[in-house]
Protein backbone atom coordinates (compact mmCIF):
# COMPACT_ATOMS: atom_id res chain seq x y z
CA UNK A 1 0.00 0.00 0.00
CA UNK A 2 1.18 3.50 -0.70
CA UNK A 3 2.13 5.85 2.12
CA UNK A 4 -1.06 7.91 1.87
CA UNK A 5 -3.26 4.90 2.63
CA UNK A 6 -4.84 4.64 6.07
CA UNK A 7 -4.07 1.36 7.80
CA UNK A 8 -6.83 -0.63 9.54
CA UNK A 9 -6.85 -1.12 13.30
CA UNK A 10 -7.63 -4.84 12.95
CA UNK A 11 -6.10 -7.67 10.95
CA UNK A 12 -8.98 -9.28 9.09
CA UNK A 13 -9.34 -12.49 7.13
CA UNK A 14 -10.91 -11.37 3.87
CA UNK A 15 -9.58 -7.82 4.20
CA UNK A 16 -9.44 -5.80 0.99
CA UNK A 17 -5.96 -4.47 1.82
CA UNK A 18 -4.33 -6.00 -1.26
CA UNK A 19 -7.00 -4.73 -3.66
CA UNK A 20 -8.10 -1.50 -2.00
CA UNK A 21 -7.08 0.60 -5.03
CA UNK A 22 -9.34 -1.47 -7.28
CA UNK A 23 -12.22 -1.18 -4.82
CA UNK A 24 -11.85 2.59 -4.52
CA UNK A 25 -11.64 3.14 -8.28
CA UNK A 26 -14.97 1.31 -8.70
CA UNK A 27 -16.89 3.52 -6.26
CA UNK A 28 -19.45 5.83 -7.94
CA UNK A 29 -18.21 9.37 -8.49
CA UNK A 30 -21.34 10.85 -6.91
CA UNK A 31 -23.88 9.43 -4.47
CA UNK A 32 -25.97 10.48 -1.49
CA UNK A 33 -25.59 8.58 1.77
CA UNK A 34 -23.05 5.78 2.26
CA UNK A 35 -23.81 2.40 3.84
CA UNK A 36 -21.29 -0.28 4.71
CA UNK A 37 -23.19 -3.13 6.43
CA UNK A 38 -20.22 -5.57 6.71
CA UNK A 39 -17.55 -3.28 8.13
CA UNK A 40 -14.84 -5.71 9.26
CA UNK A 41 -11.44 -3.98 9.17
CA UNK A 42 -13.09 -0.80 7.78
CA UNK A 43 -10.36 -0.48 5.15
CA UNK A 44 -12.77 0.67 2.44
CA UNK A 45 -14.39 3.35 4.59
CA UNK A 46 -11.10 4.78 5.89
CA UNK A 47 -9.67 5.09 2.37
CA UNK A 48 -12.64 6.50 0.49
CA UNK A 49 -13.72 10.10 0.09
CA UNK A 50 -17.21 10.68 1.41
CA UNK A 51 -18.80 13.97 2.50
CA UNK A 52 -22.31 12.64 3.02
CA UNK A 53 -24.05 10.81 5.86
CA UNK A 54 -22.28 7.56 6.67
CA UNK A 55 -23.76 4.43 8.25
CA UNK A 56 -21.32 1.71 9.32
CA UNK A 57 -22.39 -1.65 10.67
CA UNK A 58 -21.12 -5.09 11.56
CA UNK A 59 -22.90 -8.03 13.15
CA UNK A 60 -19.74 -8.76 15.14
CA UNK A 61 -20.21 -7.15 18.56
CA UNK A 62 -16.46 -7.02 19.24
CA UNK A 63 -15.74 -5.17 16.02
CA UNK A 64 -18.34 -2.50 16.69
CA UNK A 65 -17.35 -2.30 20.36
CA UNK A 66 -13.82 -1.39 19.25
CA UNK A 67 -14.96 1.27 16.77
CA UNK A 68 -17.39 2.72 19.30
CA UNK A 69 -14.57 3.07 21.84
CA UNK A 70 -12.20 4.54 19.26
CA UNK A 71 -14.86 7.11 18.45
CA UNK A 72 -15.75 8.03 22.03
CA UNK A 73 -12.87 6.99 24.31
CA UNK A 74 -9.61 6.84 22.30
CA UNK A 75 -7.43 7.90 25.28
CA UNK A 76 -8.79 5.18 27.55
CA UNK A 77 -8.54 2.51 24.86
CA UNK A 78 -4.89 3.42 24.21
CA UNK A 79 -4.18 3.27 27.95
CA UNK A 80 -5.73 -0.19 28.22
CA UNK A 81 -3.89 -1.43 25.13
CA UNK A 82 -0.59 -0.26 26.57
CA UNK A 83 -1.34 -2.15 29.77
CA UNK A 84 -2.09 -5.45 28.01
CA UNK A 85 0.54 -5.29 25.27
CA UNK A 86 3.71 -4.01 26.95
CA UNK A 87 4.88 -7.35 28.40
CA UNK A 88 4.53 -9.20 25.09
CA UNK A 89 6.68 -6.59 23.36
CA UNK A 90 9.37 -6.72 26.05
CA UNK A 91 9.58 -10.52 26.20
CA UNK A 92 12.08 -11.95 23.70
CA UNK A 93 11.34 -15.65 24.36
CA UNK A 94 8.74 -17.14 22.00
CA UNK A 95 7.60 -19.78 24.49
CA UNK A 96 7.02 -17.06 27.06
CA UNK A 97 5.12 -15.03 24.46
CA UNK A 98 2.92 -18.05 23.77
CA UNK A 99 2.32 -18.55 27.48
CA UNK A 100 1.21 -14.94 27.82
CA UNK A 101 -0.90 -15.20 24.66
CA UNK A 102 -2.84 -18.15 26.10
CA UNK A 103 -3.32 -16.27 29.37
CA UNK A 104 -4.66 -13.21 27.55
CA UNK A 105 -6.94 -15.43 25.46
CA UNK A 106 -8.40 -16.87 28.66
CA UNK A 107 -8.94 -13.34 29.96
CA UNK A 108 -10.75 -12.41 26.74
CA UNK A 109 -13.04 -15.40 27.17
CA UNK A 110 -13.76 -14.34 30.76
CA UNK A 111 -14.98 -10.89 29.61
CA UNK A 112 -18.16 -12.12 27.95
CA UNK A 113 -21.06 -9.93 26.81
CA UNK A 114 -19.39 -6.67 27.84
CA UNK A 115 -19.75 -4.07 25.10
CA UNK A 116 -19.80 -0.29 24.94
CA UNK A 117 -23.31 -0.15 23.49
CA UNK A 118 -24.72 -2.19 26.38
CA UNK A 119 -27.18 0.33 27.79
CA UNK A 120 -27.97 -1.91 30.79
CA UNK A 121 -24.39 -1.93 32.09
CA UNK A 122 -23.58 0.36 35.03
CA UNK A 123 -20.56 1.83 33.24
CA UNK A 124 -20.76 0.47 29.67
CA UNK A 125 -17.70 2.27 28.31
CA UNK A 126 -15.43 1.42 31.23
CA UNK A 127 -16.58 -2.19 31.39
CA UNK A 128 -16.04 -2.78 27.68
CA UNK A 129 -12.46 -1.44 27.51
CA UNK A 130 -10.74 -4.67 28.68
CA UNK A 131 -12.72 -6.74 26.18
CA UNK A 132 -11.80 -4.39 23.31
CA UNK A 133 -8.10 -4.21 24.21
CA UNK A 134 -7.82 -7.98 24.63
CA UNK A 135 -9.59 -8.57 21.31
CA UNK A 136 -7.05 -6.34 19.55
CA UNK A 137 -4.21 -8.10 21.42
CA UNK A 138 -5.35 -11.56 20.27
CA UNK A 139 -6.11 -10.29 16.76
CA UNK A 140 -2.54 -9.03 16.37
CA UNK A 141 -0.83 -12.13 17.83
CA UNK A 142 -2.98 -15.03 16.62
CA UNK A 143 -2.39 -17.05 13.45
CA UNK A 144 -3.19 -14.99 10.32
CA UNK A 145 -5.50 -12.67 12.29
CA UNK A 146 -8.06 -15.48 12.26
CA UNK A 147 -10.45 -14.71 15.14
CA UNK A 148 -12.10 -18.06 15.65
CA UNK A 149 -14.85 -18.69 18.22
CA UNK A 150 -16.51 -21.96 19.22
CA UNK A 151 -20.16 -22.69 20.02
CA UNK A 152 -19.66 -21.48 23.59
CA UNK A 153 -18.44 -18.18 22.14
CA UNK A 154 -14.91 -18.76 23.42
CA UNK A 155 -11.99 -17.63 21.30
CA UNK A 156 -9.91 -20.59 20.07
CA UNK A 157 -7.49 -18.74 17.77
CA UNK A 158 -4.07 -20.39 17.55
CA UNK A 159 -0.88 -18.59 18.52
CA UNK A 160 0.73 -16.87 15.54
CA UNK A 161 4.38 -16.91 16.76
CA UNK A 162 4.76 -13.23 15.87
CA UNK A 163 7.87 -11.76 17.42
CA UNK A 164 7.11 -8.04 17.05
CA UNK A 165 3.42 -7.44 16.30
CA UNK A 166 2.26 -3.92 15.54
CA UNK A 167 -0.42 -3.76 18.22
CA UNK A 168 -1.46 -0.16 17.63
CA UNK A 169 -0.28 3.33 16.79
CA UNK A 170 -1.64 6.22 18.80
CA UNK A 171 -1.92 8.54 15.79
CA UNK A 172 -3.74 5.79 13.92
CA UNK A 173 -6.38 5.53 16.65
CA UNK A 174 -6.74 9.30 17.00
CA UNK A 175 -7.08 9.78 13.23
CA UNK A 176 -9.79 7.13 13.06
CA UNK A 177 -11.54 8.65 16.07
CA UNK A 178 -11.63 11.99 14.28
CA UNK A 179 -13.24 10.65 11.10
CA UNK A 180 -15.78 8.60 13.08
CA UNK A 181 -17.24 11.60 14.91
CA UNK A 182 -20.06 12.25 12.44
CA UNK A 183 -20.58 8.60 11.52
CA UNK A 184 -23.48 6.41 12.69
CA UNK A 185 -22.19 3.11 14.11
CA UNK A 186 -24.56 0.15 14.37
CA UNK A 187 -24.37 -3.46 15.54
CA UNK A 188 -27.28 -5.11 13.75
CA UNK A 189 -28.11 -7.66 11.12
CA UNK A 190 -27.08 -6.14 7.79
CA UNK A 191 -30.66 -6.34 6.53
CA UNK A 192 -31.78 -3.93 9.24
CA UNK A 193 -29.23 -1.37 8.01
CA UNK A 194 -29.61 -1.44 4.23
CA UNK A 195 -33.41 -1.38 4.43
CA UNK A 196 -33.12 2.36 5.12
CA UNK A 197 -31.14 3.12 1.95
CA UNK A 198 -32.88 5.32 -0.61
CA UNK A 199 -32.48 6.13 -4.29
CA UNK A 200 -29.06 7.63 -4.95
CA UNK A 201 -27.44 6.12 -1.86
CA UNK A 202 -24.35 3.90 -2.23
CA UNK A 203 -24.03 0.55 -0.46
CA UNK A 204 -20.79 -1.43 -0.43
CA UNK A 205 -21.43 -5.04 0.59
CA UNK A 206 -18.60 -7.35 1.62
CA UNK A 207 -20.45 -10.31 3.16
CA UNK A 208 -19.03 -13.76 3.93
CA UNK A 209 -17.91 -15.32 0.67
CA UNK A 210 -19.62 -18.17 -1.12
CA UNK A 211 -17.15 -21.11 -1.12
CA UNK A 212 -15.23 -20.77 -4.39
CA UNK A 213 -15.15 -23.51 -7.01
CA UNK A 214 -11.47 -24.41 -6.53
CA UNK A 215 -10.60 -24.45 -2.82
CA UNK A 216 -14.15 -24.66 -1.40
CA UNK A 217 -12.71 -22.41 1.28
CA UNK A 218 -14.91 -20.10 3.28
CA UNK A 219 -14.48 -18.43 6.67
CA UNK A 220 -16.85 -18.54 9.64
CA UNK A 221 -16.84 -14.98 10.94
CA UNK A 222 -19.00 -15.98 13.87
CA UNK A 223 -20.02 -19.24 15.53
CA UNK A 224 -23.01 -19.70 13.21
CA UNK A 225 -21.57 -19.02 9.75
CA UNK A 226 -23.68 -18.55 6.61
CA UNK A 227 -25.89 -21.11 4.87
CA UNK A 228 -26.98 -21.28 1.23
CA UNK A 229 -30.24 -19.63 2.30
CA UNK A 230 -28.27 -16.66 3.61
CA UNK A 231 -26.46 -16.28 0.28
CA UNK A 232 -29.75 -16.46 -1.64
CA UNK A 233 -31.21 -13.79 0.65
CA UNK A 234 -28.13 -11.61 0.06
CA UNK A 235 -28.67 -11.85 -3.72
CA UNK A 236 -32.31 -10.85 -3.30
CA UNK A 237 -31.41 -7.87 -1.11
CA UNK A 238 -28.86 -6.70 -3.69
CA UNK A 239 -31.60 -6.80 -6.34
CA UNK A 240 -34.11 -5.02 -4.09
CA UNK A 241 -31.62 -2.19 -3.53
CA UNK A 242 -31.03 -2.05 -7.28
CA UNK A 243 -34.76 -1.73 -7.89
CA UNK A 244 -34.91 1.17 -5.39
CA UNK A 245 -32.35 3.09 -7.45
CA UNK A 246 -29.42 2.65 -5.06
CA UNK A 247 -25.86 2.22 -6.22
CA UNK A 248 -24.71 -1.20 -5.00
CA UNK A 249 -21.28 -2.84 -5.14
CA UNK A 250 -20.67 -6.37 -3.88
CA UNK A 251 -17.41 -8.23 -3.29
CA UNK A 252 -17.50 -12.01 -3.39
CA UNK A 253 -15.87 -15.17 -4.71
CA UNK A 254 -15.42 -16.14 -8.33
CA UNK A 255 -17.95 -18.94 -7.95
CA UNK A 256 -20.66 -20.58 -10.02
CA UNK A 257 -23.31 -19.38 -7.57
CA UNK A 258 -22.33 -15.71 -7.86
CA UNK A 259 -22.01 -15.79 -11.64
CA UNK A 260 -25.35 -17.52 -12.12
CA UNK A 261 -27.13 -14.94 -9.99
CA UNK A 262 -25.50 -11.77 -11.34
CA UNK A 263 -23.92 -12.17 -14.76
CA UNK A 264 -26.99 -11.52 -16.93
CA UNK A 265 -27.75 -8.00 -15.71
CA UNK A 266 -24.88 -6.58 -13.68
CA UNK A 267 -21.37 -5.32 -14.28
CA UNK A 268 -18.90 -7.98 -13.11
CA UNK A 269 -15.19 -7.31 -12.74
CA UNK A 270 -12.66 -10.05 -11.98
CA UNK A 271 -9.92 -9.20 -9.47
CA UNK A 272 -6.73 -11.20 -8.86
CA UNK A 273 -5.79 -11.56 -5.20
CA UNK A 274 -3.31 -13.63 -3.23
CA UNK A 275 -5.13 -16.01 -0.93
CA UNK A 276 -3.36 -17.24 2.20
CA UNK A 277 -6.02 -19.73 3.21
CA UNK A 278 -6.79 -23.02 1.58
CA UNK A 279 -6.98 -26.71 2.37
CA UNK A 280 -3.77 -27.47 0.51
CA UNK A 281 -0.56 -25.49 0.15
CA UNK A 282 -0.78 -25.56 -3.64
CA UNK A 283 -4.10 -23.72 -3.43
CA UNK A 284 -2.62 -20.82 -1.46
CA UNK A 285 -1.73 -18.71 -4.47
CA UNK A 286 -3.18 -15.98 -6.69
CA UNK A 287 -6.92 -16.56 -7.11
CA UNK A 288 -9.82 -14.60 -8.52
CA UNK A 289 -12.66 -12.83 -6.82
CA UNK A 290 -15.41 -10.65 -8.20
CA UNK A 291 -16.71 -7.12 -7.87
CA UNK A 292 -20.36 -6.89 -8.89
CA UNK A 293 -21.91 -3.47 -9.58
CA UNK A 294 -25.34 -2.32 -10.74
CA UNK A 295 -23.91 0.82 -12.37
Amino acid sequence: MTKDKMIPILRWVGSKKRIIDQIIENIPEEFNNYYEPFLGSAIVFINMKCNTKIYLNDYNKDVMNIYNLIKNEPDKLIEKLEYYCKNYIKNENMEKKKEEYLHRRTLLNNFKNIYSNDKDALHPMEASLPRAALYIYINKTCFNGFMQFNKEDNNTSGFGQIMNPKFYKENQIYNLSKILQNVTLENKDYKDIVINAQKGDFIYMDPPYVPDDITQCTIKYNKNGWTIEDYIEMVNIFKQLDNKGCYVMLSNSDSKFIRENFENKYNIKKISIHRGLGRNLDKRSVKQELIIKNY
